[in-house]
């Protein structure tokens, strides 16, 4: 039998005022579901077993730094540590199964709700070489079922069929970064239109987000000038690293501007709509369900390690919960989210190399 620790969330202030930390009053709670997910075996998440210390990491940032690796990676970075990078993101399907990309041995990690693994895939691309080599950064799902894997460091999306095991489609050129409609450089996330088109967060090399048919064919972008490395901008449309976003059940894109500290929405033409904002957060990942049509979504904020339910009107924080840590509740570079038809809530932590399930306390 599972055991359910206790989590609380808490009211958080208006939106461009106090921040979520300030004047907090209890409104809801969720617990952790411990031990989620049952790893087989000897089996875990990232390139080794355990995680590294403080002294390991400040030497490997250190190392990156003096290599000129920078803060935010691409092309321009050398290749980063990957000792205790266990997660880079993960995703849900229709059926709630939950799709854990992974940067280990297995790439792409599949678990039903009750933590089982279901299968485990998308290891090799279209040629049959590898894909972990190319340091993933994130996944989706889309609506066939389909899994599509961002390898930041190959500038290349890969989609697969269902079942992990071909590899059906590129977006970017492999190796070769580049802010044209056929180049990607450092793509950091993806997410699909309710009619099937697909949407790129192309953010570690370049500021752009981009459009594409179905069949992978470029519709248009959004960026200040062409988008590239230099073209940050703050204003509507404009973007200092898109991260990730998710989309709502009118087609609403929810896309966070990881920097500029803020989620941009747009139509499902990528025509900008609105923006919100939480003081003292810094949004590094959003999930809306499936369906998309409660009005809610939850946020990963690397700001405080935490996780906000918001309203999607407005931004609005509902309620917030985590702290850094390894502990359970904690986080240690929270840069997944995913929520299920039940209303349970998934968050993955980078370092933390795990993810960890989340259950509303019934009232």
């Amino acid at each position: 039998m599972r055991i359910l620790l206790t989590v609380f969330a808490a009211a958080g202030a208006a939106v461009g005022m106090l921040p979520p930390e300030v004047g907090r009053a209890q409104d809801s709670a969720y617990r952790l579901v411990a031990d989620w997910p049952t790893l087989p075996p000897g089996t875990f998440f990232g390139q080794q077993r355990g995680w590294p210390d403080q002294a390991a990491r400040a030497a490997a940032a250190a190392a990156r730094r003096a290599a000129g690796g920078g803060g935010r990676g691409g092309a321009r970075a050398a290749a980063p540590p990957i000792y205790g990078q266990g997660i880079s993101g993960i995703a849900i399907d229709e059926n709630d199964h939950i799709y854990v990309f992974n940067r280990g041995g297995q790439t792409v990690m599949v678990f039903d709700r009750e933590g089982r693994l279901v299968r485990a895939g998308a290891e090799r691309d279209m040629h049959g070489e590898p894909v972990a080599g190319g340091w993933l950064h994130s996944g989706e799902v889309d609506w066939d079922g389909n899994v599509w894997v961002v390898e930041r460091m190959n500038h290349r999306i890969l989609k697969f069929d269902p079942t992990l095991e071909r590899a059906l489609m590129q977006i970017g050129v492999t190796g070769e970064p580049g802010n044209d409609a056929t180049h990607l450089n450092s793509p950091s996330g993806i997410l699909f239109t309710r009619g099937g088109n697909i949407v790129v967060t192309d953010g570690y090399g370049n500021n752009r987000v981009v459009l594409y048919r179905p069949d992978g064919t470029f519709i248009k972008q959004v960026a200040r000038g062409r988008g590239g490395p230099e073209d940050k901008g703050a204003g509507p449309g404009e973007w200092d690293l898109p991260h990730q976003g998710a989309v709502d059940a009118d087609d609403n894109l929810y896309l966070i501007d990881r920097e500029n500290r803020r989620v941009q929405v747009f139509d499902n033409r990528l025509n900008y709509v609105r923006e919100f904002a939480n003081a003292g957060w810094n949004p590094w990942d959003i999930a809306i369900s499936r369906r998309g049509d409660d009005g809610v979504a939850f946020v990963a904020d690397h700001a405080g390690e935490r996780v906000h339910k918001i309203a999607l009107a407005d931004g609005r924080i509902l309620a917030t919960w985590g702290e850094p840590g390894r502990g359970p509740g904690q986080f240690d570079w929270v840069h997944g989210m995913a929520v299920d038809t039940r209303g349970a809530v998934y968050a993955a932590d980078t370092y933390g190399q795990r993810v960890q399930k989340f259950v509303p306390v019934a009232r």
